[in-house]
């Protein structure tokens, strides 16, 4: 009977999650969001579904294999807890705070599985994160309301830049070598990874240069700037976080200057220094050693990622379940190595369904960068998403071995606490732009249900205060009166128009 159960749980599980990913695509239409109300209100149900199978899963298997070291009162009190702010942070909140309830629902989701899974992994550990969980969601909460009131943050330029050198500083004199690299700070009672911060605050510090201006001079200037942060990293030996931090430059350039030559300056950037990279340091050279063929040392440097991809084919399609594999005898599964720890245990289907869920969120990301107006803000939000799902490929792809392993781990779901910490910070300040980029869209509306031809306002679409409308209607009208002024005695109406253009209505 048991084993009945089991099988139907997991079965179940794999559906509904299936069904929520498939409602996750379709609520990102361009639709009200009354008309979305009753799609949400399924994701929650099957979020908390799906939370509620996995732990009946678990209790079934304590009772069950009693040398897994756990009782059903540690089981039920952490599931209680767990449930009490699944309910708080995908219900509660959404009802008295201005939210995408779309992205909100899918970091649920992905607390969820990291509940599960960490609480199979390691219920100690288990217990850590969630209680670095209410820190990071109060620090969520701040930044949701903080961010999208304090416009004095887009001119804080070098203040992030800074900020994360010194960070970055800190590791490179202060941590040990853990894994080949300097990667934390030991504090005693804790260990702080400063990265993990100053990748927001270097998307920070590139979104507001290039807000300010996005000419020669200031791509070079942030070009040096970019290239110190990503030196600092190469001495402590993190190329995982080196790379993340090189791509979100690169593409952050593209989006503000949208010249494609800077595109190729960039792979031509990363293949000499995966050149450099794989001379200069011997744990480079093994790791692409191991990647290309782990078998022949199996035993020792190989066997991280042959039992990663071990425990994948193990689990098939459906997965073996909750409690049935073996992901324990992977080397750091709880942390960089969580994916196969899924796949093994829900199967490739449930895994395919995550990697779809975490593409459906950097969408969802991305789609907010379209839709806002200020450039400042639309650079954060694109390089937030971009940061993410550099992130999310360098981990999947290492477990599946498409690429080396980096030693970077996954947002949400994996163990870490500066990690979890961080990532509630950067979806707060998504979540932010989010509201002001809904602002931006109702604003357009409105506009054109009055009549308006949004393409005359080239050029000014942020100027959303009838103030600053009037200010244009009138710069516009001295354009013409420039204009009738005999050809010596005036200044050409192009100067004019692209003195104009230049006016940055945030000074007003």
């Amino acid at each position: 009977m048991t084993e009945i159960l089991l099988t139907g749980s997991k079965y179940l599980i794999i559906i509904l999650f299936a069904y929520f990913t498939y409602i996750s695509f379709r609520v990102q239409r361009d639709a009200p969001e009354e008309k979305k109300k009753s799609s949400y209100i399924l994701q929650r149900v099957f979020l908390l579904l799906i939370h509620a199978l996995a732990y009946l899963c678990i209790c079934i298997n304590v009772i069950q294999n009693p040398d897994i070291g756990l009782t059903i009162p540690q089981v039920l009190g952490l599931y209680a807890g767990q449930l009490g702010y699944l309910v708080i942070m995908s219900i509660l909140i959404p009802s008295f705070v201005s939210l995408s309830k779309g992205i909100n629902n899918v970091l649920c989701m992905f607390l969820a599985i990291g509940f599960i899974f960490q609480t199979r992994l390691d219920f100690d550990t288990s217990v850590r994160q969630f209680f670095i969980l209410l820190f990071g969601t109060a620090a969520f909460l701040v930044f949701v309301f903080f961010c999208k009131r304090a416009k004095f943050l887009r001119n804080l330029t070098w203040i992030y830049c800074i900020v994360g050198m010194a960070l970055l500083l800190l590791v490179l004199i202060l941590s040990r070598v853990t894994k080949g690299a300097k990667l934390a700070i030991d504090l005693g009672f804790f260990s702080f990874q400063p990265m993990e911060f100053v990748k927001i605050l270097f998307v920070m510090f590139v979104a507001s240069a290039f807000h300010k201006a996005n000419n020669l001079k200031t791509v070079i200037i942030t070009a040096a700037a970019a290239a110190i942060h990503v030196l600092i990293v190469v001495f402590c030996r993190d190329l995982g976080s080196g790379l993340i931090l090189s791509i979100i430059y690169v593409l952050m350039l593209y989006v503000a200057t949208k010249k494609v030559r800077y595109l190729f300056i960039g792979a031509g950037g990363f293949a000499a220094a995966a050149f450099a990279a794989y001379h200069l340091f011997s744990h480079v050279r093994v790791r692409v050693q191991v990647w290309l063929d782990p078998w022949t040392d199996i035993d020792n440097k190989g066997y991280q990622i042959a039992q990663s991809l071990f425990a994948i084919g193990t689990g098939g399609w459906l997965g073996s379940g909750i409690f049935r594999g073996s992901p324990n005898q992977i080397p750091v599964v709880s942390n960089d190595m969580v994916f196969s720890a899924i796949a093994e245990e829900m199967g490739a289907i449930f895994a395919i369904l995550l990697i779809l869920l975490c593409l459906c969120f950097v969408l969802m990301m991305m789609r907010v960068a379209i839709r806002v107006n200020n450039t400042f803000y639309k650079l954060l939000a694109f390089g937030l998403g971009t940061s993410y799902g550099v992130q999310v490929f360098l981990t999947i792809g290492g477990a599946i071995k498409f690429i080396p392993l980096t030693g970077v781990n996954l947002p949400f779901i994996s163990s870490g606490g500066s990690s979890l910490l961080a990532s509630m910070i950067f979806i707060g300040i998504i979540q932010a732009l989010y509201v002001i980029s809904e602002a931006d869209v109702e604003h357009e509306r409105e506009m054109i249900a009055q009549g308006a031809d949004l393409s005359d306002f080239a050029g000014f679409e942020h100027m959303k205060s009838p103030k600053l409308k009037e200010r244009k209607v009138k710069l516009e009208e001295t354009v013409d009166v420039i204009t009738h002024i005999p050809a010596e005695d005036r200044i050409k109406k192009v100067d004019v128009e692209d003195k104009i253009r230049q006016i940055d209505p945030d000074d007003f």
